[in-house]
């Protein structure tokens, strides 16, 4: 019997869990099940996520249904947290990142014994496939060689850590001296390329990314792997209102910030030109938004939406105005399946192959978001003629069908040969 690991720090703790980087890991599992007879999924979870065997079982049957039957599950709550109260002052948390890659956030909570255990094991069970959701979980598993052997490691590297920082303190620091962290970028980015030299195999979002990573690493094991949507059977017809949207988890800093930005800077220019124009801001944790709840009883906050094909059929423009982040941004992607015209900044669109005038419309400023958003407001077959040129673009590489058979190839050229032996071993993590 094949089977394969799956280690990750991002638990789908709700069906609220449903934003890119779930969707990615999702279509992951998905080609492994065609290739493996037993998908174990290792999730290192905050200690304060601990349930018992009831809470086990639930999310177990859950992600059977929304994944693969062959999903087992194991919650080990590991991830440690400290409280604000606890944390370094703030010219520790400038200077040990310098040189201690364990200090930046993200990779902190996992530096624990505990996690170690429970990634030991879970490779006790000798699987012939891993798959590291992301660097957290790469950074432990990079911490058992020997438990790893020559089992071929795929490692997800869908956001590009050290960008993703740069970008957020170049744009929207948290406070102005916050900058000073950009001296971390050297030692994580250090910590990326001994992953990829470490992995069979690393899996990255864009051509862009995959040149990037293979210059700086040295190495050709960089593969790109596009987000995916599934593709609705036929292309939404034409909004019959002026309605603008916003779509994402408003959980995630860059979301936040560009549903904020389009609230209170570039609507205003939009409704003074269009009157009748609505805005929609769609997505979990609304509360993040500074401007919600919005005033102006033309902008609408609906919190999560299970059915986002409706809420598409309103719009006749989709509205990106994303300033910090990396990968690529599942949203757009999304629009373009349900052939809608989507109005980005060039960093939200950053890593896509959407030529802009013809599939997408690329603008830098909110006086230039707000011009284009009022165009196509105003010229329906315009908009609609972006969008169905973007479905047709975003069919070639992002349709989930494709995604998923690339690494179905991929993880059947690097399974090894069944073992006969070898096979016992118990895991350290909590199976609650």
């Amino acid at each position: 019997m094949k089977t394969a690991l799956v280690v990750s720090t991002v638990f789908p703790a709700n069906e609220q869990w449903v934003h890119g980087i779930q969707q990615r890991l999702g279509t992951q599992v998905e080609a492994l099940a065609r290739v493996v007879d037993r998908i174990d999924c290792l999730f290192l979870t905050d200690v304060r996520a601990a349930g018992g065997l009831e809470y086990l079982r639930a999310h177990e049957d859950r992600l059977r249904r929304r994944w693969t039957p062959k999903v087992s599950l194991t919650i080990a709550p590991v991830r440690i947290t400290k409280p604000a109260s606890t944390r370094w002052p703030r010219w520790q948390c400038y200077g040990r990142g310098i040189f201690d890659v364990h200090s930046h956030p993200f990779l902190s909570e996992v530096n624990n014994e505990a996690a170690v255990l429970a990634v030991r094991g879970a490779l006790r069970a000798a699987p012939d496939l891993i798959c590291a959701h992301r660097l957290g979980a790469m950074f432990v598993l990079m911490k058992l060689p020997q438990e790893m052997g020559r089992t071929p490691v795929f490692f997800d590297l869908d956001d590009i850590e050290h960008v993703a920082l740069a970008r957020r303190l170049l744009h929207c620091p948290e406070w102005p001296l916050e900058r000073l962290k950009l001296m971390q970028i050297p030692r994580l980015l250090l910590a990326e390329i001994q992953a990829i030299r470490r992995s069979h195999l690393t899996f990255v979002c864009s051509q862009r990314d995959r040149r990037y990573l293979r210059r700086l690493s040295c190495s050709r094991r960089v593969e790109v792997v596009s987000n995916s949507v599934r593709f609705p059977p036929t292309a939404c017809v034409d909004a019959t209102e002026p309605v603008v949207l916003f779509v994402g988890y408003l959980g995630y800093k860059p979301n936040a910030s560009a549903a904020e930005i389009l609230v209170r800077d570039i609507w205003p220019m939009v409704r003074a030109q269009v009157p009748s124009a609505r805005l929609i801001v769609a997505g979990s944790s609304p509360e993040s938004v500074s401007s919600y709840p919005a005033t102006d009883p033309s902008v609408t906050f609906t919190g999560f939406v299970e059915n986002l094909s409706e809420l598409y059929a309103q719009a006749r423009v989709v509205c990106c105005p994303i300033l910090s982040g990396a990968g690529t941004r599942v949203k757009i992607i999304e629009a373009s399946a349900h052939a809608r015209a989507v109005v980005s900044t060039t960093l939200g669109a950053d890593g896509l192959p959407f030529e802009n005038g013809r599939e997408i419309v690329l603008r830098d400023g909110v006086a230039l978001l707000a011009q284009e958003c009022v165009r196509l407001l105003r010229d329906p077959a315009a908009a609609q003629r972006l969008g169905i040129a973007a479905r047709e673009k975003a069919r070639i590489t992002h349709e989930r069908q494709t995604v998923v058979a690339q690494l179905e190839r991929l993880f059947t050229a690097a399974l090894r040969p069944v073992r006969t032996s070898g096979q016992a071993g118990g895991s350290a993590a909590q199976k609650i």
